[in-house]
């Protein structure tokens, strides 16, 4: 019902606004708050000074929309759904603008809530056993990570890590040298930043392997390159999904490999052969989904007929006072410990962005319906429906420089230039434009892909360096880029 067009840059100073709404007026769950949240009088003080007044001049949205926008959220709780986000990879505070939306989720009593932002259940939570895990077949290391997480970075997940610092690892050879790496279905120089200057790290490698479906330029610059069976063509490990109500599932092969490839676990297995690393050494998936399903109570056969088992009949919502959290209060902490530690703000307070110069725009991106990242353009039906990306550009702005709808115009930043077709539009931002990622390919293999649309991380100069130190992920929308007719 409301669609806000907010300056880029500037989500984190309206949340701080509602945050200041629900604060001032008295507009938050009491009951919720009081009983689950620790330093509530820390927030209050802290939003004070960001009015929706203050807002209204970083992010462009009117204060009275701001204030309309809070009352309705309050209106509506507990049950509001206000998502946090998929991917905190755009600004140096992007951490701070989901950590925000969790704030407003749990001041509306919407943690746990019907309705509301919902508390995944395990299997254990609904009185199952869950997967036997093949990690567990290993001790967990305790050497340091070459990334300094767990360690150097006790704040961050020590699960999946941060792989810009592991870049960082094989450029500097601290803490210890890097010399091997397996890209398992992702491509790096395709979804991180500057990637001419994530070459020449990869370069210092030894080795560089990648187990991919398609050719990408990570797998046509590496060592050794293991092919992967398409997903239709290849069976998975039984994984289970956390929700309301956990369920099991699988992916069964649906045709035979039309080529040299294989399944992720035959890759895996086949090398814990070479390396003699025993307990990975499966011959069939069967062995590996009986191993896995081991005490569950769900047999193979379970899955016949749609791919999945639920293990539990109904959705399973927690009650209020049934609510658990893993902090050392119980609570859901305003000021956290583990970030106050490392010097950080449990708060922080609100940077305004840079503001692009003359004929630049702030470089965004994002994904579409059609294509998985970078990794299906090249496919003949998918390229069919997409051929290549567009640059969206403000109508006014359009206007402005004398560019048409369809126009092709010229891209350029720090020494890197392409050509796109412009999509002019009045639902992008004047200070902004937008692409969808995946595009720009170079390698004469991907024939149909080959010079269609242009690369966005390619006009990110410097952008290996630029992260957000208190989630740990890249701001890839850190960068501007100059826009001229062609």
């Amino acid at each position: 019902n409301r669609f806000f067009m907010i300056r880029p840059g500037t989500d984190y100073a309206f949340n701080l606004a509602v945050i200041h709404v629900l604060m001032k007026e008295r507009l938050y769950d009491s009951e919720f708050a009081n009983r689950w949240m620790k330093d509530l009088n820390d927030l209050s003080q802290f939003v004070q000074s960001y009015s929706p007044e203050w807002a209204e001049k970083e992010t462009g949205i009117p204060a009275s929309d701001i204030v309309a926008f809070t009352h309705e959220l309050a209106g509506a709780k507990p049950a509001v759904l206000w998502h946090p986000g998929w991917m905190t990879a755009r600004y140096k505070d992007s951490f701070f603008v989901c950590r925000s939306i969790y704030i407003i989720n749990t001041l509306l009593g919407a943690i746990g809530a019907k309705g509301g932002l919902p508390l995944a259940n395990k299997p254990e939570d609904v009185g199952r056993k869950g997967l036997k895990k093949l990690v567990d077949f290993f001790p967990k290391p305790t050497t340091e990570r070459a990334d300094g997480v767990g360690s150097r970075y006790p704040h961050f997940d020590a699960g999946p890590g941060l792989l810009q610092l592991a870049f960082k690892a094989i450029e500097t050879e601290g803490p210890y040298p890097v010399k091997a790496y397996i890209a398992y279905r992702h491509d790096p120089l395709m979804g991180f930043p500057d990637p001419d200057r994530l070459k020449q790290i990869l370069a210092r490698l030894e080795l560089l392997v990648s187990v991919t479906f398609s050719w990408s330029d990570t797998a046509w610059f590496s060592d050794v390159v293991l092919p992967l069976s398409p997903y239709l063509e290849r069976e998975s490990i039984v994984a289970c999904k956390n929700g309301l109500k956990p369920y099991l599932f699988l992916r069964q092969r649906a045709l035979e490999p039309r080529f040299d490839t294989r399944a992720d676990w035959e890759i895996i297995a086949g090398l814990a052969k070479r390396l003699a690393l025993d307990p990975l050494c499966f011959n069939s998936i069967e062995d590996i989904w009986k191993y896995q399903l081991d005490g569950t109570g769900v047999d193979i056969e379970d899955f016949a007929s749609t791919g999945m088992v639920p293990l539990a009949q109904q959705a399973l919502y927690r009650k209020q006072h049934e609510l658990k959290f893993k902090t050392s209060s119980g609570k859901i902490e305003i000021i956290a410990d583990k970030l106050e530690s490392q010097g950080l703000k449990s708060l922080k307070p609100y940077e305004s962005p840079a503001r692009p110069q003359e004929h630049q725009f702030r470089i965004t991106f994002g994904r579409c319906p059609v294509h998985t990242q970078g990794h299906t353009v090249n496919n003949p039906m998918l390229h069919e429906l997409m051929p290549e990306n567009q640059l969206w550009l403000n109508q006014a702005e359009a206007e402005r420089m004398g560019i048409a709808d369809g126009e092709e115009v010229k891209v350029s930043a720090n020494g890197y230039s392409g050509r796109i077709k412009a999509k002019v539009t009045p639902f992008i931002h004047p200070e902004a434009v937008f692409m969808v990622h995946g595009f720009g390919h170079t390698l004469p293999t991907e024939s149909r892909a080959f010079g269609k649309g242009i690369l966005d991380n390619a006009f990110m100069h410097g952008g290996l360096d630029v992260w957000d130190e208190a989630g740990g992920a890249m701001a890839m929308q850190e960068h501007f880029v100059t826009v001229s007719k062609a």
